[in-house]
């Protein structure tokens, strides 16, 4: 395996959920690359951080109870018609996210929407493209360099423009693993700040809006049939004025 290959596996390695083939593949090459083994014992020791700074709760037996249920209702539901997979990982994550307990120990059940759950994973694959030496796997500011890159590697063609001219100088690309996905993202700069800027296929929720979260700003708008997320931690304002020139740039 490459490096383009392994670092959007970087996570599913980590956690275990490879294949046992393709992890020995990742292993060997984690144990020759100067980047990315280094690379992964940043991201291992992040996310260590993390679990052991954030507050940890054991969902209650009722909501566990109804989970177990509501799996199995899919696996029934499956049988008889067929539905794509991520869609329901993504509602299942953030069901088991989706817990508050209320005053008085009511337990109080909501189902987070799924643009909730895929927004908190790009922030975490934003956070690692600001470790080691990931921020690109295409490393260019040349449209014709970065968007044929992505052909076979992804099955969504994003629309890379420069936009130096505007202030938002376009880096590069990589391809990152969302809801176990591979997903184009686009890496623009403003002064100092990194904006990546993911597209999947355009989504049926559009947050419309600058949302800030984890102390980051996202910014969602569908186009045609694709969706874009931008995330930085730049000004909300300036990720608007990105958000305006970019579309500017590549509408039809």
């Amino acid at each position: 395996m490459q490096c383009d290959e392994v670092r959007p596996r970087l996570d599913a390695y980590i956690d275990g959920e490879l294949a046992e083939t393709e992890r020995a593949e990742v292993h060997d090459h984690l144990e020759d690359c100067p980047e990315c083994g280094p690379e992964t014992v940043a991201l291992q020791r992040l996310r260590e951080g993390i679990r052991r700074s954030a507050p940890t709760y054991r969902a209650p037996e009722a909501l566990r109870s109804q989970i177990r249920l509501a799996l199995r209702r899919e696996d029934a539901a499956t049988t008889r018609t067929a539905r794509p997979a991520p869609g329901w990982l993504a509602y299942a994550a953030s069901l088991l996210l989706a817990v508050a307990v209320g005053s008085g120990g009511t337990l109080l059940i909501t189902g987070e929407r799924q643009e909730d759950v895929v927004a908190n994973e790009l922030i975490d694959s934003h956070l690692r493209s600001l470790l080691g030496s990931h921020l690109t796997d295409v490393a260019s500011s040349d449209q014709h360099t970065v968007k044929p890159w992505f052909a076979g590697r992804s099955d969504v063609s994003p629309p890379a423009v420069d936009l130096a001219a505007e202030g938002f100088p376009l880096v590069g690309g990589r391809l990152d693993l969302i809801v176990g996905k591979p997903v184009p993202a686009l890496v623009y700069r403003r002064r100092e700040h990194v904006i990546n800027v993911f597209v999947l296929p355009a989504s049926r929720g559009d947050l419309g809006a600058t949302v800030t979260r984890r102390g980051y700003t996202l910014r969602h708008w569908n186009e045609g049939d694709l969706g874009f997320w931008a995330v930085t931690d730049a000004a909300p304002s300036e990720l608007a004025d990105f958000e305006r020139v970019f579309r500017e740039a590549t509408k039809g």
